[in-house]
């Protein structure tokens, strides 16, 4: 008998639509409020650090951290998202930038213990309900990203318009010209701490686009545009597998599967474009 055989539930007790809402209203607190404090990073790097510097808020959203331990009964971990859920709750909505901090860190942290407990363990015997659950979870991403995001941020989803409007997709089977530079708004330099940050949270980097130039002596392979289709994260043998669709340029725009790895470095070497 496994150890994570506690956590793993009858097949006729999974609801796939259920699991694939909770992960995606975690993601949608997540993705809003760092948009939100995207716009004045001084004061997010302030209040955040605010946030940590109180001994009773862990920095880390990992699971063995925030709960204490690893592999606690179940019971302990509803008890973890029940409580995160009720003080999600209060700060919603968010009224204050430190509302949004707060309610960040959390939907995250619940968002770790979620994924782990009531999906990757509960369903390891189940990897096709596990795929449905990641593929309805990837819908409504794209779903929010389609309809909630434009009302949320008219401004940056303006700019996500224009750039589609004037970027023409290089034809299959022509030579590539190189990416342009010209984007609207300065590129953002992405520093090492929101390279961890976006691998920390993978979701926040759907909708986005990135600009990959990697210096002379890396591999330039997949220079150019590139953007997050989906992300989905599973058990295997004992050990959590991340796998991310990535549409690339370089590539004339084809979706490849990269791991955590692989996009860590396309990460250290990207700006952000939209």
């Amino acid at each position: 008998m496994s150890g994570l055989d506690k956590y793993k539930v009858p097949r006729a007790q999974v609801d796939v639509e259920a699991l694939a809402q909770e992960l995606a209203r975690y993601n949608q607190i997540c993705a809003e409020d760092t948009e939100f404090l995207d716009y004045d990073h001084a004061a997010r790097d302030r209040i955040t650090a605010e946030l940590y510097a109180n001994p009773d808020c862990k920095p880390s959203a990992f699971p063995h951290d925030t709960v204490g331990g690893a592999d606690e009964p179940l019971e302990k971990y509803d008890a973890y998202l029940a409580q995160v859920n009720a003080a999600i709750a209060d700060l919603t909505p968010p009224k204050t930038l430190e509302d949004r901090v707060a309610r960040n860190h959390l939907a995250f942290a619940g968002l770790m213990v979620f994924i782990k407990y009531k999906v990757q363990y509960a369903l390891l015997d189940y990897n096709d309900l596990g795929t449905k659950v990641m593929k309805r979870y990837t819908e409504l991403v794209r779903i929010w990203i389609d309809n909630e995001y434009p009302r949320l941020f008219p401004d940056r989803a303006a700019k996500r318009k224009q750039n589609s409007a004037v970027s023409t997709p290089p034809t299959r089977g022509s030579p590539l010209t190189p990416p342009s530079t010209r984007h609207s708004g300065r590129p953002k330099a992405i520093p090492a701490g929101e390279v961890a940050q976006y691998l920390m949270n993978p979701s926040t980097m759907l909708g986005k686009r990135f600009l990959h130039t990697p210096p002379r002596g890396e591999e330039q392979d997949y220079k150019g545009e590139w953007t997050m289709e989906s992300y989905s994260a599973r058990m295997r043998e004992g050990r959590v597998d991340h796998e991310f669709q990535v549409v690339l340029e370089a590539m004339d725009g084809a979706s490849l599967p990269m791991d955590r790895e692989e996009v860590e470095f396309l990460l250290k070497y990207s700006t952000l474009v939209v």
